[in-house]
C-alpha cells in the first residue's frame, strides 16, 4: 500500500497543474500539508518522498504545457540555473556518502523551480492557490485542534520520524507543542503564518464575492489560529513582522490595518483562556532569547567561514534533514542551528555568495504590481523577506514542507514583480 501513496500524488498534482498552474500549486502544497501524519503512520521509504512526487508532477505537468517555454532565460531562471548548478557539482565530489549528498541536494534545490512556475501565474491562478489555501488551512486547524485537546499521540506513533515532535515537550504543563498534520509544530506554524499573505491579498480586494470572502475569512481564522496554536515563538514573530512590513510597504492601508488589528486583539484574548497558548509570552525573557540567539548566530559562524572556503561537503551541516533510512550513513554534523550556516558548511563561499547576491537581487526593489494584486505582492515581499531576514535563527527555510514551496511561491511571484533596473517606482 506504501508505494500507493506517491503515486496518487504525482498523479494528482500532475493532472491539477494540466488544468491550470493555481491549481496544481494548490494541490501540490495540499499534500504537504498531510504530508506529516501520513509518513509518521506509514514508515516506508515510499511515504518519504510523497511530497518529492507530488513536486515531481507538479514539474511534469508545467513542462508540458506551452507556456512554460523560455522560464529559464529570465533573470529569475538565470538565478535559478546557478543555485541549481553549483550544488550538483558539489554532490559529484566523493566527500560523503553519495546518498547522503544526493539527499542534501534534494533539499537544496528540489524546490527552487517552483518560483519559476509561480512567476507565471495570473491573477486567476492566484485566486484559485489562495481559495485552495483556505480549505488546507481548515482542514490543518482541526488536526490542530484535535492533537491539542487529546494529545499528539492519537494521530502519532512514537518512531523515527516522529522522534523531533517528542522531544519537544516544552508546552505549560508539560506538554507536547502541537503539529497539527505536519511533522512538527514549526512547520505548522510556519505555513500558517505565510498562507496569510495570500488570504489576505485576496480578502481585501474589492469585487470579491460574500462567499468568497467568508470562505477567506475563515481561512484566515484558521491561520491565525495555528500560529498561536502550534506554540512555537518563531512563527508568531514572523507572522507579526510579516503584518506590520506589510501594512507598512502598503502606505498604511486602513483595510490592512483593521485587519491586523483584530487579529492581534483576538490572539490575545485567546491566549487568555489557555495557559498553553502562552508560549509566545517567553520572547520577552532576555536570558532564554540572547540563549537562543548565542546558539544559532554567534563568533562561530566566521570560524566556520573561514575553516570551509569549498565547504565540508554535501551533507555535512547542522540542519540536513537525512532520512531514517540513511542515518547510519550521515556524518557528524558540522555548523550551526541557522540557514545561512548551513549552506556555507555545505556548499561554501561560492554557494553562500550566490545565495545572498540572489536574495539582493530579489529584495533589492520593492515590487509594483498595478493589479487587484498589489496588496497581496506587498505582504508576500514582507513575508518572504523577512522569513530570510530570520533564516539565520534556524534551519529548513528551503526544506520545509510545504513551508518552503509557499515562500518559492511568494518569491517567484516578487520576481514577476520586480521593476526594471532604471525604473524607480514613480512614488
Amino acid at each position: 500500500m506504501d508505494p500507493l501513496f506517491p503515486l496518487a500524488a504525482f498523479v494528482a498534482t500532475l493532472f491539477a497543474t494540466r488544468r491550470s498552474l493555481g491549481m496544481g500549486l494548490g494541490v501540490a502544497v495540499g499534500v504537504g500539508y498531510v504530508n506529516g501524519v501520513v509518513r509518521a503512520n506509514y514508515l516506508s521509504v515510499w511515504t518519504t518522498f510523497m511530497f518529492d512526487a507530488a513536486i515531481l508532477g507538479l514539474y511534469a505537468g508545467f513542462l508540458a504545457r506551452p507556456d512554460s517555454a523560455g522560464v529559464w532565460r529570465s533573470p529569475l531562471g538565470k538565478w535559478v540555473t546557478v543555485l541549481t548548478l553549483w550544488p550538483a557539482a558539489l554532490t559529484l565530489l566523493p566527500v560523503n556518502d553519495y546518498l547522503v549528498q544526493l539527499v542534501a541536494l534534494r533539499a537544496t534545490v528540489w524546490y527552487l523551480p517552483v518560483a519559476l512556475i509561480a512567476a507565471k501565474l495570473t491573477a486567476a491562478d492566484l485566486t484559485t492557490v489562495t481559495r485552495l489555501l483556505a480549505g488546507w488551512n481548515l482542514l490543518s486547524l482541526a488536526g490542530g485542534l484535535y492533537t491539542f485537546a487529546y494529545g499528539i499521540e492519537t494521530l502519532y506513533p512514537e518512531n523515527a520520524v516522529t522522534e523531533l515532535m517528542y522531544r519537544s515537550k516544552d508546552v505549560a504543563g508539560g506538554n507536547y507543542r502541537v503539529p497539527s498534520t505536519f511533522l512538527n509544530a514549526h512547520q505548522y506554524g510556519g505555513t500558517m503564518g505565510m498562507s496569510l499573505a495570500f488570504l489576505l491579498g485576496r480578502l481585501l480586494q474589492s469585487r470579491v464575492g460574500g462567499w468568497e470572502r467568508t470562505w477567506l475569512a475563515l481561512g484566515v481564522v484558521a491561520a491565525a489560529g495555528g500560529v498561536l496554536l502550534c506554540a512555537a515563538r518563531l512563527p508568531v514573530v514572523i507572522a507579526a513582522f510579516t503584518l506590520v512590513a506589510g501594512w507598512v510597504l502598503s502606505g498604511f492601508s486602513p483595510r490592512l490595518g483593521l485587519v491586523v488589528g483584530c487579529l492581534a486583539v483576538a490572539a490575545a484574548y485567546l491566549a487568555t483562556s489557555d495557559e498553553r497558548l502562552q508560549r509566545f509570552q517567553s520572547l520577552d525573557d532576555a536570558e532564554a532569547l540572547a540563549g537562543r540567539l548565542h546558539g544559532s548566530a554567534n563568533a562561530e559562524f566566521l570560524d566556520l567561514f573561514a575553516r570551509y572556503p569549498l565547504g565540508a561537503g554535501m551533507g555535512s551541516a547542522v540542519g540536513t534533514s537525512i532520512p531514517f533510512f540513511l542515518a547510519d550513513r550521515a556524518p557528524e554534523p558540522v555548523g550551526l542551528e541557522n540557514e545561512y550556516s548551513r549552506i556555507l558548511v555545505d556548499q561554501g563561499w561560492i554557494g553562500l555568495g550566490l545565495w545572498l547576491g540572489f536574495l539582493v537581487w530579489l529584495y533589492g526593489r520593492r515590487p509594483r504590481a498595478g493589479t487587484d494584486w498589489r496588496l497581496g505582492v506587498l505582504i508576500m515581499y514582507a513575508c518572504s523577506g523577512v522569513t530570510w531576514a530570520t533564516a539565520g535563527l534556524g534551519t529548513g527555510t528551503l526544506s520545509s514542507v510545504p513551508g518552503s514551496v509557499v515562500v518559492l511561491i511568494q518569491m517567484g511571484i516578487v520576481a514577476r514583480h520586480r521593476p526594471a533596473a532604471g525604473r524607480p517606482d514613480p512614488r
